[in-house]
């Protein structure tokens, strides 16, 4: 883009963009909102890149934890959600995992991975009760050993254009945060996490972590934390992708997330762009016909520079 927009302008023009791409390259009908395909379209998998389609599919029919939420109608139906996005990047992305261990090498600035063992989406550590004891999860979970032999993760958060959300009174997520007087009270599990990561200044209130702006941001990364404390990993790094002209994360909440972060979080935090990663995918992975596939992602999920 030859200019920053406004948030509100910039999920305008997403919306946009995803109902030219209904339009002219999927060619297919809506349901209610152009941006969102009928049911037969949704239930093909449409959301998805035409030549993992069907092995997506497949994927989403496997039986899921009762711990786990099951993917919702939206997800294959609303072309401007982000559930749908980790399966176009990171499915086909696993498919080279050579080429992946050299991709987040080059994101994380050093040559710590040795070999990526697995690369799983929509994932969270089992018995939920040893780690924050909710249902946290990350959009992605990649596996890896490190050069020292050591099990390791990144837990990967993808956005498209949401934005900060509110907090719900009454929720389990309002109970884990909050004591019956609405002052900030940390469930022990996400305390234990919180504090013993070493990511966070000392200076630095938990009313800040638990805002609408970081709290989603915070928990994916005490729950990576909570996976070291139990010794399950060695080390973890928290990622969060999204698009650049998403200016509530490129301009607002990854800066200033980082801000609450101790020289230790900051080494475990890494917040990227789609564009960033896109360029970084065509040099790194080989992925039959993988310039097609990214030119797909550039296609659909870039906005068109003015």
């Amino acid at each position: 883009m030859s200019k920053s927009l406004s948030y509100a302008e910039f999920k305008r023009r997403a919306r946009a963009h995803q109902v030219d791409f209904r339009e002219k390259e999927l060619k297919v009908g809506y349901y209610k909102y152009p941006n969102v395909l009928n049911y037969a379209d949704a239930r093909k998998g449409l959301v998805f890149y035409e030549r993992f389609r069907d092995e997506i599919l497949a994927e989403l029919k496997k039986p899921i934890p009762n711990t786990s939420s099951a993917p919702s109608g939206q997800m294959l139906a609303n072309l401007l959600r982000s559930e749908h996005i980790p399966y176009n990047i990171f499915f086909p992305m696993s498919k080279d995992k050579e080429g992946c261990a050299a991709l987040f090498n080059h994101i994380m600035g050093r040559d710590e991975i040795s070999k990526v063992t697995d690369i799983q989406i929509e994932f969270h550590p089992e018995p939920i009760e040893n780690y924050l004891s909710d249902h946290t999860a990350f959009d992605v979970y990649i596996s890896y050993i490190d050069v020292k032999g050591m099990a390791c993760g990144i837990g990967v958060e993808v956005k498209y254009t949401e934005k900060e959300y509110p907090l719900k009174k009454g929720t389990s997520e309002y109970n884990h945060i909050k004591d019956e007087n609405g002052n900030t009270r940390l469930f022990a599990n996400y305390l234990n996490a919180t504090v013993n990561s070493g990511y966070f200044r000392e200076d630095v209130s938990y009313d800040a972590l638990i805002s609408n702006k970081f709290r989603q941001i915070w928990r994916n990364h005490i729950l990576g934390a909570s996976m070291v404390l139990k010794g399950d990993i060695a080390k973890f790094t928290s990622m969060t992708i999204f698009p650049k002209a998403n200016v509530h994360f490129y301009n607002d909440a990854m800066p200033k997330y980082k801000e609450l972060l101790s020289d230790t979080g900051v080494n475990s935090f890494i917040p990227l762009t789609y564009e960033e990663l896109f360029d970084l995918m065509k040099k790194y992975l080989k992925v039959e016909n993988g310039n097609e596939w990214t030119e797909y992602l550039i296609r659909r999920y870039l906005l068109p520079c003015d």
